[in-house]
């Protein structure tokens, strides 16, 4: 059996990471998510994380210190999702997203242009 795709606790976790950067404790996490989550269900969540290779863990005294894995180690999570949930395709899943997106700007759908634009002009570099 292939590993299961991220659940809603993990995702929440890993964005606290990406948002804020750093390095954090299991208590650094709680605090930031200020739910009523358990410590033990935050660090357990966290150590999955580890081995799923998307934070990193070191000791320090005694607790340890998280930080997210280098870009080169870690798979991007989006990634994941086009490849479990989309089938790998990107059009499905950028289509899935701006289907989904009812608060979506125009200058949110300008700067999407933009992106296509760029990366049709990478393509042919």
């Amino acid at each position: 059996m292939g590993k299961r795709i991220f659940g809603e606790l993990e995702l929440t976790i890993l964005n606290v990471f990406q948002k804020n950067g750093s390095v954090r404790t299991v208590r650094d996490v709680l605090q930031t998510l200020g739910r009523e989550d358990k410590y033990t269900t935050i660090m357990t969540v966290m150590n999955r994380l580890v081995a799923k290779g998307e934070l990193h863990r070191e000791r320090e005294g005694q607790s340890y210190r998280y930080s997210l894995q280098t870009k080169k180690a870690r798979h991007s999570l989006f990634e994941k999702w086009r490849q479990k949930i989309f089938g790998g395709n990107s059009a499905l899943m950028i289509s899935y997203l701006l289907e989904s997106g009812e608060d979506i700007t125009e200058e949110e759908l300008l700067q999407i242009e933009q992106l296509i634009d760029q990366a049709k002009r990478k393509g042919k570099s």
